[in-house]
Formats: C-alpha cells, structure tokens, sequence
C-alpha cells in the first residue's frame, strides 16, 4: 500500500446549542455508514449522515434508513432499562426488576454451579452479531468465556459456512473470505457482472456497492442478475432478469460451463497454468482417471451430459437462457460472476460456490482487473484494524450452528459433546434467527439457566431466566471497518449520551463477572487503552482519529484478489495443496466427509436433493432475503422503520390465483414444521412456484403455535448442508387464504 492515512469529519457543522458526534451503525448490515448523532441538552435530537457529493475516487459513505432510523431504537419505550429476573414461566415474558449487584451474584453464582456439576461444555455461547464493532463486541463475550474454562460454541457461519467451506478449498485455508473478491472500485473495468443471488440494494453488501455499480453501468457495463426474485438491484442497474429456482443455482452455473467447454470458449492456457483438475491433465496424481471437471461435465463417467437441457427442468431456466448467458459470460472480457450469501444456504450450497469459481477459473477472469473470483466481498478485509483477542476455546465442544435444536434437545444422548445447562447469550437472537423456531423454543426444558444480555425482550432474551441491559452503540465509544471486506477506512463510534436508565458497557458487564467467578486481567485497560491498541496498526494518529471520526486508509496495490498469484506465480503461489485453483479439490479427494455432515465430491458437482417427504402438500419453494427494515432481527420492533419494507409474502399471480388468494389477504404459509401469517403481495417479481418471506421478523406464537409477525424461520427446516451451512432456502411450503370473516383457515 501507498499514501498516508486521511482523517475526516463528515458531518455538518453544529448549530447554536448542539453537539455533532460521528458514529456508525454497529450491527451485521452489511454497510458500514456514517451516522452523525446531533445531541441536545443530553438527547440525541436528530440523526444526520455524509452528505457530501459521490466521488468514484474518494466516495462518501451515506446511512440507509436503518442508520437514521437509529433514534427511533434508541428511544424506544421497550428498551431494557434495569437488570431483571424471570417471574413467570419461561418465554411469558414476565419479569420484576433486581439490582444489579443481585443480577450478577446471580449470574456468577450459576455459572459456577453449571461449570462445577457438569464441566464447561455444559455452558453454551449464543452470542451472536448484534454488535459486531471491535471492542464491545462478540468477541468481548467469547474471551469472558474462554477465561472462565471455555463454553461450547456454534461454529458455522450462519451467513455464509458455504462460501468459507468453498474458499478454503478453492483457493486456501488461509484465505479470509472476506478479503476473496474485489472492490467495488473496480466494477467499472468490468465488460459484464453476472449478480447471482446478490443484491446489494436490499442487503447493503458494502455502503459504497451501489453507487459504484451504477458508475459501472454508466460508463457501459451490462449487468445480469439470476434471482428468484426480481429484487431492488435488479430492477435500478441490471439489463437482463434470469428467474431461477431457489435451491437449484449449482445446475445451472454446471450447464454454463458445459457450454463453455462445448464451444472452446474457455481459457485452456489459464487452466493449464493456474489450475488443478479443469481436465485429465490437470489431475493431481493421486486423482482417480476421469475425475477431472471436464469430464463431468461432458458425461463422460456417468454417461449424462451437463448441458442447458439437462439442467433446464431442474432449475426452471429456459435451456436457450442457460446457453446465451454462458456465451455471453464467456466473450465479454473482462467478465464478473459475484455470488452471494443466498445460493449457498441451501442443502448442497457449497457446490454453487465452488460452481461459481470454477466458472470464474475457466474463463479466466481470477485476479485481473474487471474480473472476480466468484465473491461478492471486497479485496481487503479489516485495513488493519483488530478485535478484542478472544483467545482459544480451553475445551474441544463445537456444534454445528443448525443442530441448535438437536443439541438443546438431545445433547449427549444425541451424540453431541454435552448437555446443555446454561446459555450466554449476548447481542444475540439465536432462537429467531435459527431455523425451525418453534422446536427452539420448545427445546429448552433441559436448559437450568439462560442470562440475556441485550437492548430488548427479543424473542431469545424472553426466555432468559436473568435480563441484563446493555448500552447501544450510542452510549459508548468503539471503532468498527467496513463489513464486507470492501473499503480502506475506519469509523470512530464517539459516545454521543451518557448510557441510559440503568444500561451497562459490555466490556464492564464481564469485567464485573469476571471479578466475581475469579477470572484475573479479563481488562486491564480503560476503554481509550483499548482502542488505541486495536487500532495501531492502522492508525498513526489516533486523537485525530477519534476526533474527526473517520480514517481513510491507503488503498492497496490490487483492488482484485489473487492477483499477485496471477502476477507472479512463482514467488505467490495459492494457499492450496496444489499451490493453484483447485477445481479438483486435493482436502476432498482424501476427506471427502470432512465433518461427518455427508460426502462432498472434489469437484463441484449437481446434488439432487429430494422436496420434502411429503412434497405434494408443500409444493411452494420458499426463500428468504434480507429486509431494507432490519439487520436481521435487529429494528424488527420499530414501527416506524418497517414501512420502509413492509413484511408480506410475494406470491407469483398464478399461484395466487389458483389459491384463492388476491392482494393484501392474510394468508397462512405453513409445512410440518410450523405455520405463520401474514399478507400476500401478489407479483410477477418472483418466479412461479416460488414464494419470498424476509428473513428477520421477531417470532411470536399464539396459543396455537402459529407465528402471527411473519418469521420465516417459523416454517424452515433445521437441517445442515454437508459443509455446516444452513439451509434457509431449500425449504417447501404451502399458503392458505384466511377466512376474514372468522379469521380462520379457509377449507378448500
């Protein structure tokens, strides 16, 4: 990197008797914006965000409605406001208000107890990313746990397990997924971005993702997005809309890249140099013959060829579609494939990852300017900047993230490495943002104590036995980076007000615990002490950092990853086996069941997966995207907020039709695995046969069981791809008009 660190206020100037102070949105958005707190006699009064002019070469960084919609959070008469213990039965919601030195002699009384009974893997983190910023953080959670003998944790990425599974085995076990794609700098050079189940205008995906990809398209670029939906990116940039089936993304990129091959449209020098097992020559030697990903491609081992015809009634793609678009993919050079999260949550989802970067690999578009590697992070990860250190988990117990429900239920009986006793959970909304709610909430009967470290009675912390009230990013000071690994800037989070009623700092939440348990040096330093360590790496003058708000780091050398490897393969080799792109996966050809979770073939390949048992009842393939409303769970209690993006269920016209329903009926969407209800948005914006929830909505039972907010996760199957993914999007329903009359069910 080159240059020196600018540092810069974005905010407007104050007015007689305010105080402007520049912070950022500490959640798991996907941006990572400027929002300016403009404070009053102690109260934030209004927020503002950078309204500079866009500049492709020194972008601003402006907040959505989520960041502005930041006061109405804050303000919110339900925030938790003083240390409370659980009255009724568990998940009434009913609780009395304690102090805080009985909150946590509570809590550290019971920790004890779980941690002297049954041993430290009786003790489960479900902390998760409500705050994801550098200092009071998760990782502020997981190293109170760490020191107190360790916990048992959830280890895959609820986001996005299958495209770290396939990074790694694609291109290195060292490789930060995040730091895998490019940067949004240089969509411009691209001939074509083929956006695959992204879309950054709902999902945010870098806060300056659009305006760049706009800049592209003016200056030429033809964009192409396959969805199931027609989402908000597609509709504002893209020149083509692809419906797909949801779950079916890997038959589709295999077809375009038998085209490829069938036509001599690949890059035969790039594979015979950079990659491993494109074709026979390029098999390592322990490879068995006809094992290559051209020769499943062609059929030549199982005697089907992976043409536009053969993946055309998987996917719902016209087979003519399939075939232009991997023609134009291939000639327009440079071309882009981004990837996102969506595709890979689904029963086989790291094989459309691994789909992606071999369609990428083929057609040599890694580590050149205007190309891409198949994600749609960024190029640079964290700029330098650090979070608290954790430290190591003291204990082996790690369960993977969608068995929640089976290890709560099951625990050792079941296989797992514990029975769980007591749940941590801070920042987190684990029993709303996992699937299949109800068997979560119905799971905890073994669980003896849960503490909920939160802002809100969630859905998760209503089940806590002890509420403890966290302060909002508002009420203290941090740093955070951008999300998606795409920028080189830092965001000072300047206290603006005091911590409200009777919130506390994360960090002095466990300092205090850990006194009480006897943990020694859990933090040794102030608050500032802290920030300036994380930062000194990146940072050269932190005071004016912190007073100007945000640090543009220097950019880095290449703004598309691997391109050194590309450059210069000699002296930068991949951090594969091989030392190249590994179509044909050398980790896989000897463990092809790396967790036990079920085979994964070394190269990418199709999986058919079955429609429930029972398909003919739930003939409706689900999806669920992010909501312009919430990050996730969070802001899914403000009114105000959720007009942005109203929670409905799309539904293609003809399905509607044939169900009876119009627009803006109630309606039920239910399978075997739970029911919720909700309005219908009858639309030619998602394919047929397909129905869209977005993902987020706070789960909430009637006596029934039926979710009456909308939770997609009331109807998702708990079930795990081999990789440890979730499988949000290989999900079967049914939808039912209700009778406005009684408000029941109609009987067809």
């Amino acid at each position: 990197m080159s240059g020196a660190t600018i540092y810069e206020a974005p905010r407007p100037a104050e007015k007689a008797g305010e105080t402007v102070v520049t912070s950022t949105c500490g959640h798991n958005c996907g941006g990572r914006c400027v929002v300016n707190a403009h404070v009053v006699d102690g109260k934030i009064a209004r927020i503002s965000t950078d309204a500079r002019r866009w500049d492709p070469d020194h972008p601003p960084l402006p907040a959505c409605a989520r960041g502005v919609g930041q006061i109405e959070r804050v303000y919110h008469p339900d925030r938790l406001k003083y240390p409370m213990r659980r009255t009724g039965p568990r998940g009434s919601g009913e609780f009395e208000r304690i102090s805080w030195d009985e909150a946590l002699d509570t809590v550290a009384r019971e920790m004890l107890r779980v941690r002297d009974q049954y041993g430290n893997a009786a003790i489960l983190d479900g902390s998760r990313s409500g705050s994801t910023s550098s200092l009071h953080g998760r990782n502020a959670a997981k190293r109170f746990l760490h020191m107190f003998g360790g916990c048992t944790n959830l280890w895959s990425n609820m986001s996005c397990e299958a495209e770290v599974f396939a990074i790694r085995h694609t291109f290195g076990h060292d490789i930060n997924y995040k730091a895998a794609g490019r940067e949004p700098t240089d969509y411009v050079n691209s001939k074509l971005i083929l956006m695959w189940g992204w879309s950054p205008g709902d999902g945010t995906f870098g806060t300056g993702t659009m305006p760049y990809l706009k800049w592209a398209k003016e200056n030429g670029t033809r964009i192409i997005c396959v969805d199931p939906r027609r989402t908000r990116t597609s509709k504002q940039l893209t020149d083509e809309h692809i419906f797909i089936r949801p779950s079916t993304d890997a038959a589709a990129l295999i077809a375009m890249a038998q085209v490829i091959v069938a036509e001599g449209l690949h890059d035969a020098a790039f594979c015979q140099r950079y990659v491993q097992g494109f074709d026979e020559a390029t098999l390592p030697p322990e490879a068995p013959a006809g094992s290559s990903y051209l020769s499943y491609l062609m059929g030549d081992t199982d005697g089907v060829v992976k043409s536009p015809e053969w993946a055309s009634p998987i996917t719902g793609i016209p087979a003519e579609t399939i075939r232009q678009l991997a023609i134009d993919f291939a000639t327009s050079k440079p071309a882009a494939i981004h990837g996102g999260y969506a595709p890979g949550r689904t029963a086989f989802g790291e094989q459309f990852h691994r789909a992606a970067y071999a369609l990428a690999a083929m057609t040599g578009s890694i580590g050149t300017p205007g190309g891409n590697a198949g994600p749609s992070n960024g190029a640079t990860g964290r700029a330098g900047i650090k979070m608290l250190p954790a430290g190591k988990n003291p204990i082996d117990s790690e369960v993977a993230t969608p068995f929640l429900g089976d290890l709560l239920l099951k625990g050792k009986a079941g296989g797992f490495p514990a029975d769980i006793k007591l749940i941590y959970s801070s920042g987190g909304d684990l029993f709303n943002q996992c699937s299949n709610a109800s068997k979560l909430a119905k799971a905890l009967d073994n669980v003896e104590f849960i503490v909920g470290q939160d802002h809100f009675l969630t859905p998760t912390t209503r089940h806590a036995d002890i509420l403890l009230p966290a302060t909002t990013f508002w009420e203290r000071n941090d740093v955070h980076t951008p999300w998606a690994g795409a920028g080189h800037y830092g965001i000072f989070m300047q206290q603006a007000i005091k911590p409200m009623y009777e919130c506390r700092n994360d960090m002095d939440i466990y300092a205090d615990l850990a006194q009480r348990v006897g943990i020694n040096g859990y933090s040794l330093q102030s608050e500032e002490a802290w920030l300036r360590e994380l930062t000194e790496d990146a940072v050269d003058d932190f005071d004016a950092f912190r007073e100007q708000g945000v640090a543009r780091m220097p950019k880095p050398d290449d703004a598309v990853a691997f391109a050194k490897q590309i450059r210069d393969p000699e002296n930068h080799k991949f951090a594969t086996p091989s030392g190249k792109i590994e179509i044909y996966s050398s980790f896989l050809g000897e463990n092809p069941d790396p967790y036990g979770l079920g085979e994964i073939t070394p190269i990418p390949t199709w999986v058919p997966h079955a429609d429930l048992p029972d398909d003919a009842a739930y003939p409706l393939r689900l999806c669920s995207p992010k909501s312009r409303a919430r990050t996730h769970s969070i802001h899914g209690n403000q009114p105000q907020l959720a007009k942005v993006d109203p929670d409905d269920v799309w539904m293609h016209p003809a399905d509607a039709e044939a169900r009876g329903i119009a627009q803006g009926d109630k309606v039920r969407v239910f399978n075997t695995y739970g029911a919720t209800s909700l309005a219908a948005r009858v639309t030619e914006d998602v394919a047929l046969g397909v129905v869209s929830i977005n993902e987020g909505a706070w789960f909430t039972p009637d006596a029934d069981g039926t979710d009456m907010s909308g939770c997609a996760n009331a109807v998702t199957a708990d079930t795990v791809a081999p990789s440890g993914a979730m499988t949000y999007n290989t999900n079967f329903v049914q939808v039912s008009a209700v009778d406005r009359a009684s408000d029941g069910v109609l009987i067809a």
